[in-house]
């Protein structure tokens, strides 16, 4: 099948009603019921187009929700010049459109808020809207009749999620499932803009968070996803109670990709405007022109969130649209399934395309995913048509990338799984991967196309070219290749751009676009310039890359042991809150030294969280202790030098090094009991005891691997991932 055809056709747009309700304050909830009735009327004569204000990302929301609105209709300039009306009366609408609505469903946020899921289904399949207690006066007033009232009916969160998957699922797409956070108010149960695509195409809703801190639930995730139609999607964004990687992996591991679609309202309109079978073409340079010489660097920038639709929708946090760019060179990365979903986007970024301005494919080809946890009978058809929708988007390489948070802690290190995208996206000049930059960072330089993993980030507020510069002089390797990821928010293309006098005054320096920089590293592997390994590591490198971090890592290594144990012997009530609202799922993803060096920060990070229960705080326990071990197996072995990836081999580094002055027997108890974790954790009176001991050893490993007290604060390095 087509990948796109995961996704039903939106009719062609021939006329627009706008509304950007005239009301003030209005809640999430609102906009829950208000979308989900855009949906209803948007499903057979897609027309209802809303604008929300507020804050998101370079502008307002609204004003990336005028700029389409201007450029579908705008009688002047729009290349369709769609009829447009405009009716700010929510009343109005209400009225207009009071015979699309079969009734309503209550659902309950204060104490079941996946009632809000179930509500959102529901709709799609009733033809309902799916309403709050406190937004029922709207359908009062209005002569709207309840249909369902979902308050009382379950006891908690889950098994309201197991009634809709074993009463609701199966009547549902069977290829797209939409993830809607419930957890206010967490970041990520804030977005809301999908309700219409949802419902418009009768679309599961639901929140299972990934993770292994309730048993429970992602075993329900499996099960769902197992009884799926793949390949298929996940829509909008994972739960504050998991990591982005968790929910990516398993979804990838039953065929399902991801789209991070939150913050991409209209999308009942935008899938029906502009040509979703046009083809855009992007020439690759002549290898003439990409030629190595041996005494550059050569540095390629990627601004990319490009698997999310809301990058396109905000056209790259709004760098697309600062008014010099074509300045230098540059690389981004565009949605391939945006063909599908926003083809009037992906045409506009085709239309304002300078010659400096690189498209290259965003994460994973055609989706969010790691194909190498897909299923064999899917990952090479995913990888053939990722090569097509790349080619129609007019992007010759791509990101892809492949995490797997279980066992690795930077980018899984499979050889098999990588010379397959080699073989299958071999048209393209190369491939990139790697959210972090490290020189450490395994690249495959064999193969039929090269695949670099990023070795730097470029941040906003941080400058860049020093850190290329003092990269030159602790790396020797001449020509040097440096593929740099440009951290996706407002102002970074304003950040190089400050930058680029210092570039002129390092002509050693060479700014090349993507395709510019795989054809001449192409050259320089072709001619032997470049040989097996991307780098030559010295020791200043093992210094500032592994060595200082690692050391300055386990001061706080130690006060997050002592948190933790202070936790497991807090009484179980508080025990459980703890767990919750500290942010202890932050580190299975970030540094230590950007989750926990402020206390209070990190205590309360995910404050007013709902608390685990008795039946979920062995595994929730379990899942922290076992995180903090492995940060602390990181950073003991990070010390003396040693770059840390895979888990097992984490621990024998760890056992080897540390073992003559530190018990690593609980480290090693933890690391079993992950490993076994399908059959049970510990109980939490042994998890209290390793939390214990964790303290005492990581109280040696400071004393013997921490920094003096003369050596100088080690900070703002290494530079923060994306």
């Amino acid at each position: 099948m087509r990948l796109e055809d995961i996704f039903p056709a939106i009719p062609t747009v021939t006329r627009i009603l706008s509304c950007a309700p005239d009301l003030e304050n209005e809640g999430l909830d609102f906009w829950i019921w208000f979308r989900s009735l855009q949906g209803l009327v948007n499903r057979a004569d897609p027309h209802v187009y809303l604008i929300k204000g507020g804050e998101v990302h370079k502008h307002g929301r609204d004003y990336w929700e005028r700029h389409w609105l201007d450029y579908y209709t705008n009688p002047v300039t729009s290349p369709f010049k769609i009829p447009l009306q405009r009716q700010n009366s929510v009343d109005a609408i209400v009225e207009r459109f009071r015979d699309r609505v079969n009734g309503y469903v209550l659902y309950d946020m204060a104490d079941i808020p996946q009632t809000m899921n179930l509500a959102i289904t529901l709709a799609g399949l009733n033809d309902c809207l799916p309403v709050a207690a406190d937004q029922e006066s709207w359908m009062v007033r209005h002569g709207i009749p309840r249909r369902d009232d979902l308050r009382g009916r379950f006891s908690n969160d889950w098994e309201a999620a197991e009634w809709a998957v074993d009463n609701l699922w199966s009547q549902c797409n069977q290829r797209l499932i939409a993830n809607f956070c419930i957890h206010r108010p967490g970041w990520s149960s804030i977005p809301h803009e999908l309700e219409d695509y949802v419902v418009r195409n009768r679309i599961f809703a639901i929140d299972l968070p990934a993770s292994r801190q309730r048993r429970r639930v992602p075993m329900l995730l499996h099960r769902l996803l197992e009884s799926a139609e793949a390949p298929g999607a996940l829509l909008n964004w994972h739960c504050v109670f998991d990591q982005e990687k968790e929910y990516v992996a398993e979804a990838a591991k039953r065929g399902f990709f991801v789209l991070c679609s939150m913050s991409s309202p209209n999308l009942t309109i935008h899938g029906g405007v502009g040509d979703t079978r046009r083809e855009y073409h992007q020439p690759l340079p002549s290898r003439e022109q990409c030629v190595a010489e041996s005494g550059k660097t050569y540095v390629c920038l990627y601004n990319s969130d490009g698997d999310a639709t809301w990058a396109t929708n905000s056209m790259q946090s709004g760098n697309w649209t600062e008014p010099n760019r074509g300045k230098f060179k540059f690389g981004w990365g565009i949605l391939p399934l945006a063909l599908k979903l926003q083809p009037a986007m992906v045409q506009l970024f085709h239309e304002t395309k300078t010659p400096n301005d690189c498209f290259w494919g965003p994460s994973s080809g055609a989706g969010y995913t790691y194909t190498h946890l897909w299923p064999e009978h899917l990952v090479d058809m995913y990888l053939s048509e990722s090569r097509r929708l790349l080619d129609q988007s007019g992007q010759n390489g791509c990101n892809m990338v492949n995490w797997y948070l279980q066992d690795w802690w930077r980018e899984v290190e499979d050889d098999a799984a990588v010379r397959r995208e080699q073989e299958a996206l071999k048209d393209g000049p190369g491939l990139v991967c790697g959210l972090g930059g490290s020189p450490y960072a395994k690249s495959y330089l064999d193969g039929p196309i090269p695949k670099l993993h990023s070795v730097h980030i470029a941040n906003v507020g941080h400058n860049t070219v020093a850190d290329i510069i003092k990269f030159r002089e602790e790396c020797p390797t001449r020509p040097q290749f440096m593929f740099l990821f440009a951290q996706i928010s407002p102002g970074i293309w304003k950040q190089i751009e400050s930058e680029l006098d210092e570039y002129a005054a390092h002509p050693e320096i060479v700014l090349l676009t993507m395709d510019e920089f795989f054809l001449t590293l192409q050259d320089a592997i072709k001619k032997g310039l470049v040989k097996d390994s991307l780098y030559e590591i010295t020791e200043p490198m093992a210094e500032r890359w592994l060595k200082a971090p690692g050391r300055h890592r386990l001061p706080i290594c130690e006060q997050v042991t002592r948190e933790l144990a202070n936790t497991a012997h807090a009484e179980p009530t508080e025990r459980r809150l703890r767990l919750a609202e500290t942010a202890w799922t932050e580190l299975v993803s970030r540094e230590v030294e950007n989750v926990a060096r402020d206390r209070e920060r990190f205590t309360t990070h995910f404050k007013g969280r709902t608390p685990f229960t008795e039946a979920e705080e062995a595994d929730a326990l379990h899942y922290t202790a076992f995180t903090v071990a492995w940060v602390v197996v990181r950073a003991a072995i990070q010390a003396q030098g040693v770059y840390a990836n895979q888990r097992t081999q984490c621990l024998n580094d760890f056992k080897r090094l540390c073992g003559g002055y530190v018990d690593v027997k609980p480290f090693q108890r933890l690391f079993d009991t992950w490993e076994t974790w399908d059959t049970g954790v510990p109980d939490v009176a042994e998890l209290t005891e390793l939390c214990d001991a964790l303290v005492v050893e990581t109280r040696k490993l400071r004393d013997a691997l921490g920094p003096d007290e003369s050596e100088a604060a080690f900070t703002n390095w290494p530079p923060r991932t994306i």
